[in-house]
């Protein structure tokens, strides 16, 4: 299903009944990378996924964008929808457009679970996101894809699951070149460190064991700068956590909304 929100349609998914819960993807994905997360959570939840601005089946436009403008897509499609409050959790990029949501509209979240994601990025790692930005607009995704396996992707994964690791690789290779491009922008510029301690949604933040992208001494800048937030590390996983420590992850999805955030 697509809506036009905040001046660009975007594709979305619903699913199942309760309170709502919505899911946003890292860079270089889509709504389905949470697929296998939603039979379990649509038992108590309504879902709501997705693709954000220039990916999946979004529309594309064109760049640079600020993750402000993204967390504003978040809530003008919650707007469109006519979804007052939701449980939100997101996955690197789409963590950032959570915490830059819950200082935008506070009154739209619920809770946050921020999975391997960061606060804001130290000038190395900002001129970094800058030449993937320019790699995929001169050579496209195909220039970028093995990399980002190495980081998103433990080699233990990648060598036993490798009918999944090549479905993560068709999924960031379809991603377009110029809403990627875009996004390593918006991220680029991102920084929060500083306004951490305005949250006030109950918080979870996940990280992997063996994240090299936001590792885990950055997921803990965040849950010491938000209060009252928690860190939990997910063992043997690198960035894309959700595709390695499936279970564990949905396990401490589940808790943590059962017993530390209200189910309105």
């Amino acid at each position: 299903m697509k809506v036009s929100a905040n001046g660009v349609s975007l594709h979305y998914a619903v699913n199942g009944h309760g309170p709502w819960l919505t899911l946003a993807h890292p860079l270089g994905a889509d709504l389905t990378i949470w697929d296998d997360f939603v039979p379990a959570l649509a038992e108590h939840y309504t879902v709501l996924r997705y693709d954000s601005r220039g990916h999946g089946h979004s529309q594309v436009t064109i760049g640079p964008y600020t993750i402000e403008q993204l967390a504003a897509d978040a809530a003008a499609l919650l707007s469109a929808l006519e979804i007052p409050r939701t449980h939100f959790a997101g996955v690197s990029m789409g963590g950032a457009v959570a915490q830059q949501l819950a200082l935008d509209a506070p009154e739209r979240i619920t809770s946050l679970i921020l999975i391997d994601t960061t606060a804001g990025y130290d000038p190395a790692d900002a001129a970094t996101l800058e030449q993937r930005a320019v790699i995929a607009r001169a050579g496209g995704m195909k220039d970028l894809v093995d990399g980002t396996l190495t980081r998103w992707l433990t080699e233990r994964f990648r060598h036993h699951e490798r009918e999944a690791t090549e479905r993560i690789r068709q999924r960031f290779l379809t991603t377009s070149t110029e809403g990627f491009a875009a996004s390593c922008e918006a991220l680029q510029g991102f920084d929060i460190r500083e306004r951490l301690g305005e949250i006030e949604a109950p918080t979870l933040v996940l990280v992997g064991e063996h994240d090299p992208s936001t590792p885990v001494a950055t997921a803990k800048l965040i849950a010491d700068g938000i209060p009252g937030a928690r860190l939990t590390v997910i063992p043997d996983a690198a960035h894309l956590s959700i595709a390695e420590q499936k279970q564990f992850v949905t396990k401490a999805l589940a808790t943590f909304l059962n017993a530390d955030a209200s189910n309105v």
